[in-house]
């Protein structure tokens, strides 16, 4: 008798042999690499806010209009990096503005690479 069960996607890729080539490794000898090593690995994260993201919808009473304020003119683009290590965040820096080649280099030379 057959048993109505929740379905397990995974990726179709996986059965690929290249893919599963590279899985294997990442398995046997990258992961117990990197336990080895938790202290030296760092993950860069990146995130931002627009300021320009204020809601254009609401509720209001039948028959009247709703009426909210947001900047106008002022808005901007803040980024949020950090350094996400095994044990703690680390390096936390915002800037006004979108990360590129030219920030990002910023950012390791006087906030990353100081607090290795």
């Amino acid at each position: 008798m057959a048993c109505h069960t929740k379905k397990d996607l995974q990726a179709l890729e996986q059965k690929r042999k290249d893919v599963a080539d590279l899985r294997r490794i990442w398995l046997s000898k990258r992961q117990p690499f990197m336990a080895n090593h938790l202290e030296t690995l760092v993950f860069i994260e990146e995130t931002w806010v627009k300021t320009n993201m204020a809601k254009t919808t609401g509720w209001a009473p039948c028959g009247q209009r709703l009426v909210d304020h947001a900047p106008f003119g002022h808005w901007r683009t803040q980024t949020f990096v950090g350094a996400l290590r095994h044990d703690r965040l680390d390096a936390p820096w915002v800037i006004d503005g979108t990360m590129n080649g030219e920030m990002f280099d910023l950012y390791v030379t006087t906030q990353l690479v100081p607090r290795v």
